[in-house]
């Protein structure tokens, strides 16, 4: 407990300080861009590519992935129910009920308060979610449509930004690796002083970079509305619930440790990903206060539970 304390005493100094940056000015919108592209082009592929040397891929992380791309697509099939009942906007509604932002907060919330040692347990959680993003969901959001009567509608798949993603590199590269040469890969994630210095200090800046990002972002307020309310409502109880279901049924059945179990709280509980708004264009207000909303929520409900022990 004490810790996660200090845990989210720092990430709490680091979240104040990048939105009073941000409220004076000193961390503007292009300095922002440019932590983003620091995060998702180095400190973070960086951190994923460790994390995933250290992974198995046996049957077990498997069935594990399956899962979880299951009960992304379950959570978009009940968002698009609840539009259609609710009348809440679509399909924004439907996108944003897709997915978790594990890249830009799980890993840095997650390492953050238990250390990048036990990154791997939220990696298998995770291999199966960013599959479902960059396929299904990113399928989704390439629908375009001219918005008039009879337009036709035809997909636009981002094939070229999926391709130069680091992200999905580094992920690759480890599974890959810890496949092939599993040898190489724990030497290179484990038992490299070199590689674990560049890991540990590279990869390492992740989660204070994500906490000024999220603090500025913080800043710009949120446009609340009733539907706004619903949509963060419902996603949060869904996807906890299917959190509780992974961390007390699915993964001990499968024989998976503790922080498997925990890492599963945690990505169900995530805000939607960050991506949407890249790429889909409509209702840009409600998107993006949707997302920050559940920022909020996410990491103040991932504290509460990892000062209690359970994430």
């Amino acid at each position: 407990m004490e810790q996660a304390g200090g845990s989210l005493f720092s990430i709490a100094i680091l979240m104040t300080a990048g939105y009073m940056l941000a409220k004076r000015g000193w961390l503007g919108e292009r300095a922002i861009d440019g932590l983003k592209k620091i995060i998702t082009n180095l400190t973070l592929p960086l951190l994923l590519l460790r994390a995933f040397l250290r992974l198995t891929p046996d049957g077990r992380n498997v069935i594990l992935a399956l899962g979880v791309f299951a009960s992304c697509a379950i959570m978009g099939l009940a968002g698009a129910l609840l539009a259609g009942i609710a009348r809440l906007p679509r399909p924004e509604t439907r996108l944003l009920f897709q997915g978790f932002e594990a890249g830009m907060l799980g890993y840095a919330l997650f390492a953050g308060f238990h250390t990048a040692e036990r990154l791997p347990a939220f990696a298998a959680l995770d291999m199966g979610q960013v599959i479902y993003v960059f396929t299904v969901l990113m399928v989704q959001m390439s629908m375009r449509s001219g918005g008039e009567k009879g337009a036709s509608q035809h997909a636009i798949f981002p094939w070229r930004d999926i391709a130069k993603s680091k992200v999905l590199w580094a992920i690759g590269g480890g599974i890959v690796l810890s496949l092939l040469m599993p040898g190489f890969a724990d030497m290179l994630a484990v038992r490299s002083g070199f590689a674990g210095a560049v890991f540990d200090t590279v990869g390492g800046l992740t989660t204070p970079l994500v906490c000024l990002v999220i603090g500025s972002s913080l800043s710009a307020g949120i446009v609340f509305d009733r539907d706004l309310l619903r949509v963060v409502a419902f996603r949060a109880v869904l996807g906890l619930g299917l959190g509780l279901v992974f961390a007390y049924l699915i993964v001990p059945a499968l024989g998976f440790s503790e922080w498997h179990s925990r890492a599963a709280i945690v990505l169900f509980v995530l805000p939607p990903p960050f991506v949407i708004p890249v790429y889909h264009k409509g209702k840009a207000n409600f998107v993006s206060s949707v997302l920050t909303l559940s920022t909020i929520v996410s990491v103040a409900f991932i504290a509460v539970l990892a000062i209690a022990g359970v994430a």
